[in-house]
């Protein structure tokens, strides 16, 4: 639990640092796209993109593709629902907690719920290449 908090907060202080090495070009396969959840970009350059969501109580993203290459981080944790198609889990995330997210195509009809009472704050990181370019 103290190794996950002290990555996020390494990997939160190196945004900054690291955003002076910005290549300014955007690789949009590269990007999470949530159709109901705003992200915020906090860093791309030739290596990775850095995005950061806030998903509040009872708030799903929609349905969505990963490009693969990714490590999420909660930030703040919480209950999650978890679909592919008609199939759902549920889990608990606590604060801190890291994971690798492999990639996910639009057909899998993914998407993810808040279901609990306080809003998850996640970071994703996702390594380049990705998208048509990642290899498998």
């Amino acid at each position: 639990m103290r190794a996950a908090r002290v990555l996020s907060l390494l990997l939160l202080a190196l945004t900054g640092l690291a955003a002076k090495l910005d290549s300014g070009e955007k690789d949009e396969a590269c990007y999470l796209n949530y159709p109901n959840i705003p992200g915020q970009v906090l860093l791309e350059n030739d290596r990775i993109v850095v995005q950061k969501f806030v998903i509040q109580p009872g708030q799903w993203e929609g349905i969505h593709s990963h490009p693969g290459n990714q490590l999420y981080v909660h930030i703040k944790g919480g209950k999650w629902a978890v679909r592919y198609g008609d199939k759902e889990t549920t889990s608990e995330d606590p604060d801190g907690s890291v994971g690798w997210f492999p990639k996910t195509a639009l057909s899998e009809k993914h998407q993810s719920g808040n279901i609990g009472d306080k809003p998850i704050e996640l970071l994703w990181i996702t390594l380049k290449p990705c998208g048509s370019a990642a290899k498998p």
